[in-house]
């Protein structure tokens, strides 16, 4: 699997390339949008197969940083492909597009330890398949947030850049970020619940205090936040997009991060 995502990361790095490209060089109207998705769905096709064909034969789930990375990065990308046909997500692949190269990356170089999982067991599966879409989602919720941030800046500062006429407008950015936080949200709450108050039945030992429950409530308890004040209040503005991108960093800190440091700083 690393040689197929190395090639998959040159195919999206040539994407990322081709879009900053003509968001620099032409005019937004004409953007081929119908052919970036032919490209992306073909390379979805190989990243998905490399995924799911261990997983047929074997009866297992071999789980480890690396392949879940590979997981994330390919549903990030699927739910842009399918949001596509509903949203007007242009603007979104500037950042997915390096983003996913950049992991894909790392996913062929640190692929970490790996363990095998039944399929069977249907309380960790549930907590993995929850957990897994939920960092997708917000994976794309922080993109847009991003998004959000960049174009404020030059709505502020009253400069007329190639991204005014590439990306959607403010409000819809708002919107859409709120809503995959919504979808997000309930994914997550459905890994912190079956992670934190049925561990025993999901990891097979008692629950435990690590950094790793810590960092997953937190960041429940931001977007939970960030959900109350806009139901209550409309916000919208530059601070709910920070705290949606201080949200994701607790998620990330919650799984990615300690198992990066474990598995491929300290080689546990």
């Amino acid at each position: 699997m690393p040689i197929m995502l190395i090639c998959l990361t040159f195919v999206y790095a040539a994407l990322a390339a081709f879009v900053w490209f003509w968001r620099l060089k032409r005019e937004a109207a004409d953007y081929p949008l119908g052919r970036e998705l032919a490209v992306l769905a073909a390379a979805l096709l190989p990243h998905g197969a490399a995924l799911l064909l261990p997983v047929l034969f074997d009866h297992v789930l071999i789980l480890g940083l690396g392949y879940a990375t590979a997981v994330v990065v390919w549903l990030m990308l699927m739910l842009y492909l399918a949001g596509s046909f509903f949203y007007r997500l242009r603007g979104l692949q500037l950042l997915l597009y390096p983003l996913s190269a950049f992991l894909l990356l790392c996913a062929a170089l640190f692929p970490g330890h790996s363990a095998a999982y039944r399929l069977d067991d249907w309380p960790f599966m549930l907590h993995i398949v929850s957990s897994l879409l939920a960092y997708s989602l917000f994976g794309i919720t922080t993109l847009i947030a991003v998004l959000i941030l960049w174009l404020s800046r030059d709505l502020h500062r009253h400069r007329l850049s190639p991204s005014r006429s590439f990306l959607p407008p403010l409000l819809s950015l708002e919107k859409m970020m709120f809503q995959s936080m919504w979808a997000g949200f309930a994914l997550l709450t459905v890994s912190v619940v079956s992670g934190t108050f049925f561990s025993e039945a999901v990891f097979g030992r008692p629950l435990t205090f690590t950094h790793k429950n810590l960092f997953g409530v937190l960041s429940w308890f931001i977007y939970a936040g960030l959900l109350l004040k806009r139901s209550m209040m409309s916000w919208r503005g530059k601070r709910p997009a920070v705290w949606t991108i201080v949200g994701f960093v607790c998620l990330m800190l919650a799984y990615a991060g300690s198992k990066f440091v474990l598995e491929v700083l300290l080689n546990r």
